[in-house]
Protein backbone atom coordinates (compact mmCIF):
# COMPACT_ATOMS: atom_id res chain seq x y z
CA UNK A 1 0.00 0.00 0.00
CA UNK A 2 1.55 3.34 -1.31
CA UNK A 3 2.32 6.12 1.66
CA UNK A 4 0.17 8.99 1.47
CA UNK A 5 1.72 11.87 0.37
CA UNK A 6 2.67 15.05 1.52
CA UNK A 7 -0.23 16.90 -0.18
CA UNK A 8 -2.25 14.26 1.36
CA UNK A 9 -1.18 14.58 4.91
CA UNK A 10 -1.35 17.99 4.93
CA UNK A 11 -5.10 17.90 4.17
CA UNK A 12 -5.26 15.80 6.63
CA UNK A 13 -3.80 17.80 9.22
CA UNK A 14 -5.90 20.80 8.15
CA UNK A 15 -9.19 18.67 8.28
CA UNK A 16 -8.15 17.36 11.78
CA UNK A 17 -7.42 20.71 13.07
CA UNK A 18 -10.80 21.90 11.51
CA UNK A 19 -12.19 19.11 13.41
CA UNK A 20 -10.51 19.70 16.68
CA UNK A 21 -8.85 16.57 16.52
CA UNK A 22 -5.69 17.31 18.26
CA UNK A 23 -3.84 13.80 17.85
CA UNK A 24 -4.66 13.21 14.34
CA UNK A 25 -3.70 16.87 13.88
CA UNK A 26 0.17 15.71 15.14
CA UNK A 27 0.66 12.66 13.62
CA UNK A 28 0.05 14.20 10.37
CA UNK A 29 2.58 16.52 10.85
CA UNK A 30 5.27 14.51 12.25
CA UNK A 31 4.82 12.34 9.16
CA UNK A 32 5.26 15.08 7.05
CA UNK A 33 8.53 16.72 8.95
CA UNK A 34 10.19 13.12 8.98
CA UNK A 35 10.00 13.48 5.23
CA UNK A 36 10.15 17.66 5.02
CA UNK A 37 11.90 18.81 8.03
CA UNK A 38 11.86 22.03 6.22
CA UNK A 39 7.77 22.01 5.69
CA UNK A 40 7.10 25.49 7.21
CA UNK A 41 3.16 24.78 7.37
CA UNK A 42 3.72 21.43 9.23
CA UNK A 43 5.77 23.10 11.99
CA UNK A 44 2.81 25.93 12.56
CA UNK A 45 -0.12 23.46 12.76
CA UNK A 46 1.68 21.16 14.91
CA UNK A 47 2.58 24.32 17.32
CA UNK A 48 -0.71 24.54 18.07
CA UNK A 49 -1.47 20.77 18.87
CA UNK A 50 1.46 21.48 21.24
CA UNK A 51 -0.65 24.78 22.72
CA UNK A 52 -4.14 22.57 22.86
CA UNK A 53 -2.29 20.23 24.98
CA UNK A 54 -0.55 22.95 27.60
CA UNK A 55 3.06 23.03 26.07
CA UNK A 56 3.08 26.74 25.11
CA UNK A 57 6.62 26.45 25.33
CA UNK A 58 7.34 23.81 23.10
CA UNK A 59 4.46 25.76 20.61
CA UNK A 60 6.73 28.69 21.05
CA UNK A 61 10.05 26.22 19.64
CA UNK A 62 7.84 24.73 17.05
CA UNK A 63 6.42 28.14 15.32
CA UNK A 64 9.94 29.73 15.17
CA UNK A 65 10.89 26.83 13.21
CA UNK A 66 7.83 27.24 11.05
CA UNK A 67 9.17 31.08 10.41
CA UNK A 68 13.00 29.78 10.05
CA UNK A 69 11.21 28.78 6.81
CA UNK A 70 8.52 31.70 5.62
CA UNK A 71 9.70 34.60 8.03
CA UNK A 72 6.78 37.05 6.60
CA UNK A 73 4.07 34.91 7.31
CA UNK A 74 1.35 36.65 8.75
CA UNK A 75 -0.34 34.06 10.20
CA UNK A 76 3.20 32.65 12.00
CA UNK A 77 3.82 35.80 13.37
CA UNK A 78 0.12 35.89 14.82
CA UNK A 79 0.53 32.49 16.29
CA UNK A 80 3.87 33.42 17.58
CA UNK A 81 2.47 36.64 19.49
CA UNK A 82 -0.42 34.43 20.68
CA UNK A 83 1.83 32.15 22.76
CA UNK A 84 3.84 35.01 23.95
CA UNK A 85 1.04 36.46 25.58
CA UNK A 86 -0.20 32.99 26.71
CA UNK A 87 3.38 32.90 28.72
CA UNK A 88 3.22 36.35 29.87
CA UNK A 89 6.27 37.26 27.79
CA UNK A 90 4.92 41.03 27.08
CA UNK A 91 7.77 42.64 25.19
CA UNK A 92 8.30 39.38 22.55
CA UNK A 93 4.53 39.39 22.09
CA UNK A 94 4.02 43.10 21.40
CA UNK A 95 6.96 42.97 19.36
CA UNK A 96 6.16 40.01 17.51
CA UNK A 97 2.58 41.60 16.92
CA UNK A 98 3.97 44.56 15.80
CA UNK A 99 5.90 42.70 12.91
CA UNK A 100 2.57 40.93 12.12
CA UNK A 101 0.63 43.96 11.60
CA UNK A 102 2.93 46.06 9.47
CA UNK A 103 2.82 43.26 7.16
CA UNK A 104 -0.77 44.30 6.38
CA UNK A 105 -2.70 41.74 7.56
CA UNK A 106 -5.96 41.33 5.45
CA UNK A 107 -7.72 38.29 7.23
CA UNK A 108 -9.92 39.28 10.28
CA UNK A 109 -9.15 36.53 13.18
CA UNK A 110 -5.42 37.21 12.54
CA UNK A 111 -6.30 41.15 13.07
CA UNK A 112 -9.26 40.08 15.77
CA UNK A 113 -5.88 37.98 17.79
CA UNK A 114 -3.42 40.90 17.44
CA UNK A 115 -5.61 43.32 18.77
CA UNK A 116 -6.31 40.96 21.72
CA UNK A 117 -2.56 40.46 22.31
CA UNK A 118 -2.64 44.05 22.68
CA UNK A 119 -5.37 44.12 24.93
CA UNK A 120 -4.04 41.59 27.18
CA UNK A 121 -0.94 43.65 27.78
CA UNK A 122 -3.10 47.33 28.50
CA UNK A 123 -1.72 48.30 25.11
CA UNK A 124 -5.45 49.72 24.23
CA UNK A 125 -4.31 52.17 21.93
CA UNK A 126 -2.58 49.56 19.83
CA UNK A 127 -5.11 47.07 20.04
CA UNK A 128 -8.17 49.17 18.71
CA UNK A 129 -6.42 49.54 15.21
CA UNK A 130 -6.67 45.44 14.23
CA UNK A 131 -9.96 45.11 16.65
CA UNK A 132 -11.55 47.95 14.02
CA UNK A 133 -10.22 46.56 11.08
CA UNK A 134 -11.36 42.77 12.06
CA UNK A 135 -14.56 44.34 12.58
CA UNK A 136 -14.58 46.46 8.85
CA UNK A 137 -14.11 43.04 7.60
CA UNK A 138 -16.04 40.60 8.95
CA UNK A 139 -18.91 42.69 10.59
CA UNK A 140 -21.28 40.08 11.49
CA UNK A 141 -18.83 38.41 14.23
CA UNK A 142 -20.01 38.48 17.40
CA UNK A 143 -17.01 37.75 18.97
CA UNK A 144 -14.71 40.38 16.79
CA UNK A 145 -17.34 43.02 18.02
CA UNK A 146 -17.31 42.14 21.72
CA UNK A 147 -13.76 42.02 21.47
CA UNK A 148 -13.80 45.48 19.74
CA UNK A 149 -16.55 46.72 22.57
CA UNK A 150 -14.23 45.63 25.18
CA UNK A 151 -11.50 48.05 23.91
CA UNK A 152 -13.80 51.25 23.38
CA UNK A 153 -14.79 51.00 26.38
CA UNK A 154 -11.04 50.96 28.07
CA UNK A 155 -10.18 54.26 25.99
CA UNK A 156 -13.57 55.77 27.21
CA UNK A 157 -14.79 55.48 23.73
CA UNK A 158 -18.39 54.47 25.16
CA UNK A 159 -20.88 55.27 23.01
CA UNK A 160 -18.70 53.10 20.07
CA UNK A 161 -18.64 50.20 23.07
CA UNK A 162 -22.53 49.99 23.50
CA UNK A 163 -22.51 50.61 20.31
CA UNK A 164 -20.47 47.21 19.42
CA UNK A 165 -21.84 45.24 22.31
CA UNK A 166 -25.35 46.18 20.76
CA UNK A 167 -24.04 44.64 17.33
CA UNK A 168 -22.78 41.65 19.22
CA UNK A 169 -25.97 41.04 21.15
CA UNK A 170 -27.97 41.55 17.85
CA UNK A 171 -25.72 38.71 15.72
CA UNK A 172 -26.06 36.53 18.99
CA UNK A 173 -29.09 37.26 20.87
CA UNK A 174 -27.79 34.32 23.33
CA UNK A 175 -24.08 36.58 24.03
CA UNK A 176 -24.61 36.36 27.62
CA UNK A 177 -21.10 37.95 28.14
CA UNK A 178 -21.83 40.47 25.88
CA UNK A 179 -25.23 41.30 27.67
CA UNK A 180 -23.52 41.45 30.89
CA UNK A 181 -20.53 43.99 29.82
CA UNK A 182 -23.33 46.28 28.13
CA UNK A 183 -25.34 46.15 31.65
CA UNK A 184 -21.92 47.23 33.13
CA UNK A 185 -21.18 50.01 30.58
CA UNK A 186 -24.69 51.23 31.37
CA UNK A 187 -24.93 50.83 35.15
CA UNK A 188 -24.96 54.43 35.61
CA UNK A 189 -27.02 55.62 32.85
CA UNK A 190 -30.11 57.08 33.65
CA UNK A 191 -32.00 55.73 30.48
CA UNK A 192 -34.57 52.85 31.85
CA UNK A 193 -36.09 52.08 28.58
CA UNK A 194 -32.84 49.60 27.85
CA UNK A 195 -33.50 48.29 31.60
CA UNK A 196 -36.85 47.68 30.87
CA UNK A 197 -36.22 45.82 27.82
CA UNK A 198 -33.55 43.98 29.03
CA UNK A 199 -36.17 42.75 31.94
CA UNK A 200 -38.45 41.02 29.37
CA UNK A 201 -35.31 39.49 27.54
CA UNK A 202 -32.97 38.09 30.74
CA UNK A 203 -35.54 35.93 32.47
CA UNK A 204 -36.61 33.95 29.26
CA UNK A 205 -32.33 33.72 28.27
CA UNK A 206 -32.15 32.45 32.32
CA UNK A 207 -34.63 29.73 31.65
CA UNK A 208 -33.04 28.08 28.47
CA UNK A 209 -32.16 24.51 29.38
CA UNK A 210 -28.67 23.55 29.44
CA UNK A 211 -28.00 26.92 30.62
CA UNK A 212 -24.12 26.79 31.49
CA UNK A 213 -23.10 27.77 34.93
CA UNK A 214 -20.71 31.02 33.59
CA UNK A 215 -23.71 32.05 31.18
CA UNK A 216 -25.84 32.19 34.25
CA UNK A 217 -23.74 33.93 36.01
CA UNK A 218 -23.24 36.01 33.32
CA UNK A 219 -27.23 37.14 32.85
CA UNK A 220 -27.62 36.87 36.28
CA UNK A 221 -25.05 39.91 36.78
CA UNK A 222 -27.31 42.05 34.23
CA UNK A 223 -30.29 41.08 35.75
CA UNK A 224 -29.30 41.86 39.31
CA UNK A 225 -28.14 45.63 37.96
CA UNK A 226 -31.50 45.98 36.55
CA UNK A 227 -33.38 45.08 39.73
CA UNK A 228 -31.04 46.71 41.89
CA UNK A 229 -31.66 50.06 39.40
CA UNK A 230 -35.27 49.61 39.91
CA UNK A 231 -34.51 49.59 43.60
CA UNK A 232 -36.01 45.81 44.27
CA UNK A 233 -32.66 44.65 46.19
CA UNK A 234 -34.14 41.85 47.52
CA UNK A 235 -34.79 40.63 43.96
CA UNK A 236 -31.54 41.58 42.84
CA UNK A 237 -29.69 39.53 45.30
CA UNK A 238 -31.60 36.40 45.05
CA UNK A 239 -30.92 36.50 41.40
CA UNK A 240 -27.06 36.86 42.22
CA UNK A 241 -27.28 33.68 44.89
CA UNK A 242 -28.85 30.95 42.33
CA UNK A 243 -26.08 31.90 39.98
CA UNK A 244 -23.22 32.08 42.34
CA UNK A 245 -23.96 29.13 44.39
CA UNK A 246 -24.45 26.92 41.51
CA UNK A 247 -20.94 28.21 39.76
CA UNK A 248 -19.36 27.61 43.61
CA UNK A 249 -20.53 24.27 43.42
CA UNK A 250 -19.15 23.55 40.33
CA UNK A 251 -15.37 24.62 41.00
CA UNK A 252 -15.62 22.96 44.20
CA UNK A 253 -14.40 26.45 46.11
CA UNK A 254 -14.37 26.25 50.07
CA UNK A 255 -12.72 28.87 52.23
CA UNK A 256 -10.41 26.80 53.52
CA UNK A 257 -8.17 27.02 50.52
CA UNK A 258 -7.67 30.88 51.14
CA UNK A 259 -7.56 30.74 54.97
CA UNK A 260 -4.58 27.93 54.56
CA UNK A 261 -2.44 30.70 51.99
CA UNK A 262 -2.94 33.64 54.83
CA UNK A 263 -1.90 31.06 57.79
CA UNK A 264 1.00 30.31 55.07
CA UNK A 265 1.89 34.32 54.71
CA UNK A 266 1.28 35.07 58.14
CA UNK A 267 4.19 31.84 59.47
CA UNK A 268 6.59 33.28 56.70
CA UNK A 269 6.95 36.72 57.72
CA UNK A 270 6.43 36.15 61.73
CA UNK A 271 6.64 39.91 63.43
CA UNK A 272 9.11 38.52 65.64
CA UNK A 273 11.96 38.39 63.25
CA UNK A 274 10.54 42.19 62.65
CA UNK A 275 13.74 44.09 62.58
CA UNK A 276 15.42 42.09 60.58
CA UNK A 277 12.94 42.75 57.51
CA UNK A 278 12.24 46.40 57.88
CA UNK A 279 15.79 47.27 58.32
CA UNK A 280 16.79 45.31 55.03
CA UNK A 281 20.10 47.35 52.93
CA UNK A 282 19.37 48.18 49.19
CA UNK A 283 17.97 50.71 46.55
CA UNK A 284 16.29 48.76 44.70
CA UNK A 285 12.73 49.73 44.31
CA UNK A 286 13.15 53.04 44.74
CA UNK A 287 10.54 53.62 41.90
CA UNK A 288 8.42 51.14 42.34
CA UNK A 289 5.11 51.90 43.53
CA UNK A 290 2.44 49.56 44.41
CA UNK A 291 -1.25 50.25 45.33
CA UNK A 292 -2.78 47.00 46.81
CA UNK A 293 -6.23 46.40 48.85
CA UNK A 294 -9.19 44.30 48.74
CA UNK A 295 -11.09 44.50 45.11
CA UNK A 296 -13.12 47.36 45.03
CA UNK A 297 -11.57 49.25 47.53
CA UNK A 298 -10.76 52.36 45.69
CA UNK A 299 -7.66 51.31 44.37
CA UNK A 300 -7.99 52.54 40.17
CA UNK A 301 -9.65 56.03 42.03
CA UNK A 302 -5.75 56.35 43.84
CA UNK A 303 -4.27 55.49 40.67
CA UNK A 304 -6.01 57.75 38.48
CA UNK A 305 -5.03 60.22 40.66
CA UNK A 306 -0.88 59.38 41.58
CA UNK A 307 -1.15 58.87 37.81
CA UNK A 308 -2.00 62.53 36.92
CA UNK A 309 0.92 63.32 38.22
CA UNK A 310 3.80 64.37 35.97
CA UNK A 311 6.42 62.18 37.59
CA UNK A 312 4.03 59.23 37.80
CA UNK A 313 3.35 56.60 35.09
CA UNK A 314 1.45 53.85 35.37
CA UNK A 315 1.56 49.88 34.59
CA UNK A 316 -1.92 48.91 35.33
CA UNK A 317 -2.37 46.04 36.74
CA UNK A 318 0.85 44.15 36.35
CA UNK A 319 1.19 40.28 37.02
CA UNK A 320 4.74 40.24 36.90
CA UNK A 321 5.89 39.90 40.52
CA UNK A 322 3.90 36.95 41.44
CA UNK A 323 4.83 35.34 38.10
CA UNK A 324 8.36 36.27 39.74
CA UNK A 325 7.33 34.75 42.50
CA UNK A 326 6.32 31.69 41.01
CA UNK A 327 8.80 31.25 38.35
CA UNK A 328 12.03 31.48 41.24
CA UNK A 329 10.46 29.15 43.62
CA UNK A 330 10.50 26.62 40.92
CA UNK A 331 7.77 24.44 42.37
CA UNK A 332 5.18 22.10 40.49
CA UNK A 333 2.33 23.63 42.43
CA UNK A 334 -0.36 24.63 39.53
CA UNK A 335 -1.04 27.51 41.87
CA UNK A 336 0.65 31.19 41.11
CA UNK A 337 0.64 31.08 45.33
CA UNK A 338 0.65 28.26 47.30
CA UNK A 339 2.12 27.38 50.85
CA UNK A 340 4.88 25.31 48.71
CA UNK A 341 5.38 28.16 46.60
CA UNK A 342 5.70 30.49 49.94
CA UNK A 343 8.51 28.19 51.02
CA UNK A 344 10.45 28.08 48.15
CA UNK A 345 10.29 31.50 47.13
CA UNK A 346 11.48 32.57 50.51
CA UNK A 347 14.85 30.22 49.88
CA UNK A 348 15.92 32.88 46.83
CA UNK A 349 17.70 35.57 47.09
CA UNK A 350 15.33 38.66 47.42
CA UNK A 351 17.58 40.91 45.22
CA UNK A 352 17.46 38.28 42.00
CA UNK A 353 13.64 39.10 42.68
CA UNK A 354 13.81 42.42 42.75
CA UNK A 355 15.56 42.74 39.69
CA UNK A 356 13.77 39.93 38.04
CA UNK A 357 10.78 42.02 38.84
CA UNK A 358 12.37 45.41 37.86
CA UNK A 359 13.94 43.74 34.44
CA UNK A 360 10.19 42.89 33.29
CA UNK A 361 8.82 46.18 34.28
CA UNK A 362 11.44 48.20 32.21
CA UNK A 363 10.19 46.19 28.93
CA UNK A 364 7.15 47.75 29.23
CA UNK A 365 9.06 50.94 28.03
CA UNK A 366 8.09 53.61 30.26
CA UNK A 367 9.98 55.66 32.59
CA UNK A 368 9.44 58.14 35.38
CA UNK A 369 9.77 59.03 38.82
CA UNK A 370 7.05 56.55 40.38
CA UNK A 371 5.79 53.66 38.32
CA UNK A 372 2.65 52.45 39.86
CA UNK A 373 2.09 48.26 39.80
CA UNK A 374 -1.57 48.30 40.83
CA UNK A 375 -2.50 44.46 41.28
CA UNK A 376 -5.18 44.48 44.09
CA UNK A 377 -4.47 41.00 44.83
CA UNK A 378 -0.48 41.99 45.79
CA UNK A 379 -1.47 42.94 48.96
CA UNK A 380 -0.92 38.58 49.51
CA UNK A 381 2.51 39.69 48.63
CA UNK A 382 3.83 42.73 50.31
CA UNK A 383 6.35 40.84 52.95
CA UNK A 384 8.23 39.37 49.45
CA UNK A 385 7.76 43.03 48.03
CA UNK A 386 9.30 45.05 50.62
CA UNK A 387 11.87 41.91 51.48
CA UNK A 388 12.99 42.06 47.33
CA UNK A 389 12.26 46.00 46.70
CA UNK A 390 13.62 47.52 49.89
CA UNK A 391 12.84 51.35 48.65
CA UNK A 392 9.34 50.67 47.23
CA UNK A 393 6.68 52.81 47.98
CA UNK A 394 3.19 50.46 49.18
CA UNK A 395 -0.12 52.47 49.11
CA UNK A 396 -2.91 50.37 50.71
CA UNK A 397 -6.49 51.34 50.41
CA UNK A 398 -9.03 51.12 53.54
CA UNK A 399 -13.12 50.97 53.04
CA UNK A 400 -16.06 50.02 55.30
CA UNK A 401 -15.82 46.48 55.25
CA UNK A 402 -19.49 46.12 54.57
CA UNK A 403 -19.36 47.59 51.24
CA UNK A 404 -16.38 46.30 50.11
CA UNK A 405 -18.14 43.04 50.46
CA UNK A 406 -21.29 43.99 49.02
CA UNK A 407 -19.15 45.64 46.22
CA UNK A 408 -17.31 42.53 45.62
CA UNK A 409 -20.49 40.07 45.69
CA UNK A 410 -21.93 42.16 43.17
CA UNK A 411 -19.31 42.39 40.85
CA UNK A 412 -18.13 39.28 38.58
CA UNK A 413 -14.49 38.73 37.95
CA UNK A 414 -12.35 36.30 35.66
CA UNK A 415 -13.28 32.82 35.90
CA UNK A 416 -9.59 31.88 35.39
CA UNK A 417 -8.32 33.92 38.38
CA UNK A 418 -8.72 31.51 41.10
CA UNK A 419 -7.89 34.25 43.91
CA UNK A 420 -11.06 36.05 43.14
CA UNK A 421 -13.17 32.51 43.78
CA UNK A 422 -14.31 33.38 47.58
CA UNK A 423 -16.93 36.36 45.66
CA UNK A 424 -19.57 33.05 44.89
CA UNK A 425 -20.78 33.46 48.27
CA UNK A 426 -21.35 36.26 50.40
CA UNK A 427 -20.18 34.37 53.47
CA UNK A 428 -16.91 33.64 51.87
CA UNK A 429 -16.66 37.13 50.93
CA UNK A 430 -16.85 38.13 54.61
CA UNK A 431 -14.39 35.89 55.66
CA UNK A 432 -12.39 36.76 53.01
CA UNK A 433 -12.27 40.38 53.82
CA UNK A 434 -11.74 39.52 57.84
CA UNK A 435 -8.74 37.56 56.68
CA UNK A 436 -7.37 40.63 54.21
CA UNK A 437 -7.66 42.93 57.60
CA UNK A 438 -5.62 40.17 59.87
CA UNK A 439 -3.23 39.59 57.27
CA UNK A 440 -2.53 43.86 56.52
CA UNK A 441 -3.03 44.14 60.52
CA UNK A 442 0.12 41.81 60.54
CA UNK A 443 1.89 43.59 57.38
CA UNK A 444 1.80 46.87 59.37
CA UNK A 445 3.15 45.65 62.32
CA UNK A 446 6.08 43.97 60.77
CA UNK A 447 6.85 47.08 58.31
CA UNK A 448 5.11 50.44 60.10
CA UNK A 449 5.26 53.81 58.31
CA UNK A 450 6.85 51.49 55.20
CA UNK A 451 2.86 50.67 54.41
CA UNK A 452 0.79 54.15 53.29
CA UNK A 453 -3.04 53.85 54.27
CA UNK A 454 -5.47 55.73 51.82
CA UNK A 455 -9.77 55.64 53.55
CA UNK A 456 -11.68 55.54 50.79
CA UNK A 457 -14.41 57.06 52.62
CA UNK A 458 -11.89 60.30 53.67
CA UNK A 459 -10.85 60.16 50.06
CA UNK A 460 -14.15 60.95 48.53
CA UNK A 461 -15.04 63.56 51.48
CA UNK A 462 -11.83 65.75 50.94
CA UNK A 463 -10.23 64.64 48.10
CA UNK A 464 -7.75 67.30 47.90
CA UNK A 465 -6.23 67.02 51.42
CA UNK A 466 -6.12 63.29 50.96
CA UNK A 467 -4.33 63.40 47.58
CA UNK A 468 -1.99 66.23 49.31
CA UNK A 469 -0.65 63.65 52.23
CA UNK A 470 -0.41 60.98 49.71
CA UNK A 471 1.87 63.19 47.76
CA UNK A 472 3.92 63.95 50.93
CA UNK A 473 4.49 60.38 51.44
CA UNK A 474 5.13 60.14 47.65
CA UNK A 475 7.72 62.92 48.56
CA UNK A 476 6.35 64.77 45.36
CA UNK A 477 4.97 68.28 44.57
CA UNK A 478 1.25 69.10 44.54
CA UNK A 479 -0.18 69.27 41.10
CA UNK A 480 -3.36 70.18 40.72
CA UNK A 481 -3.97 67.64 37.80
CA UNK A 482 -4.07 64.79 40.14
CA UNK A 483 -8.21 65.65 40.77
CA UNK A 484 -8.50 66.12 37.26
CA UNK A 485 -7.91 62.54 36.11
CA UNK A 486 -11.26 62.15 35.07
CA UNK A 487 -10.22 64.54 32.05
CA UNK A 488 -7.25 62.02 31.14
CA UNK A 489 -7.45 59.83 28.16
CA UNK A 490 -5.61 56.83 29.23
CA UNK A 491 -7.31 53.66 29.29
CA UNK A 492 -8.72 52.18 32.22
CA UNK A 493 -8.49 48.21 32.29
CA UNK A 494 -10.70 47.54 35.42
CA UNK A 495 -14.06 47.01 36.61
CA UNK A 496 -14.01 50.45 37.88
CA UNK A 497 -13.35 51.78 33.85
CA UNK A 498 -16.59 53.46 33.80
CA UNK A 499 -16.35 55.25 37.32
CA UNK A 500 -12.84 56.94 36.50
CA UNK A 501 -14.42 58.56 33.30
CA UNK A 502 -15.99 60.81 36.03
CA UNK A 503 -15.19 63.47 38.77
CA UNK A 504 -14.81 62.27 42.62
CA UNK A 505 -18.20 60.97 43.75
CA UNK A 506 -19.81 59.56 46.97
CA UNK A 507 -22.60 57.66 45.82
CA UNK A 508 -21.01 54.49 46.81
CA UNK A 509 -20.24 55.41 50.61
CA UNK A 510 -22.56 53.13 52.48
CA UNK A 511 -24.43 51.59 49.58
CA UNK A 512 -24.64 48.81 51.75
CA UNK A 513 -27.42 50.37 53.98
CA UNK A 514 -29.53 49.56 51.05
CA UNK A 515 -28.92 45.99 51.33
CA UNK A 516 -28.69 45.63 54.84
CA UNK A 517 -31.34 43.23 55.15
CA UNK A 518 -30.00 41.24 52.20
CA UNK A 519 -25.94 41.26 53.90
CA UNK A 520 -27.46 40.20 57.56
CA UNK A 521 -24.92 36.96 57.11
CA UNK A 522 -21.91 38.88 56.36
CA UNK A 523 -22.59 41.44 59.55
CA UNK A 524 -23.16 38.65 61.72
CA UNK A 525 -19.64 37.46 60.53
CA UNK A 526 -18.00 40.63 60.84
CA UNK A 527 -19.74 41.22 64.21
CA UNK A 528 -17.51 37.62 65.75
CA UNK A 529 -14.90 38.92 64.02
CA UNK A 530 -15.16 42.56 66.21
CA UNK A 531 -14.52 44.30 62.84
CA UNK A 532 -18.08 46.30 63.44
Amino acid sequence: MQAPSIQQLHASAEQALNRGDMRLLYHSCRQILQTDPAHADAWFLISIAAATAGQVNLALEMIERALQYNSSNTEYLTQKARYHAQLNQYAAAIQTADTALALNPQRPLLLDTLGVVYAKFDEHKKAIIPLRRAVTRAPDNAQFQFNLASTEQFLGNQDAARAAYEKAIVLQPGFARARWALSELEKNSADTARAVNRQKELPALLAQPGLSAEDQLHLSHALARDWERNGNYTASFACLDAAKHRYRDKIGYTFDQDAELFRALKSAFPTDKQANVQNRDGSQGEKSLFIVGMPRSGTTLVERILASHSQIQSHGELHEFPLAIKRHSNTSSPHTLSPDVITAALAVDADIIGRDYIARCRERGKSGARMIDKLPINFLYLGFILRSLPKAKIVVLDRHPLDVCLSNYRQLFSFAFRYYHYHYSLADTARYICAYLDLMAHWKRLFGKRIYTVNYEQLTDNPEREARALMEYMELPWEAECLEFHRADAAVSTASSVQVRQPIYRDAVQRWKKYEKELMPAIEIFRQAGII
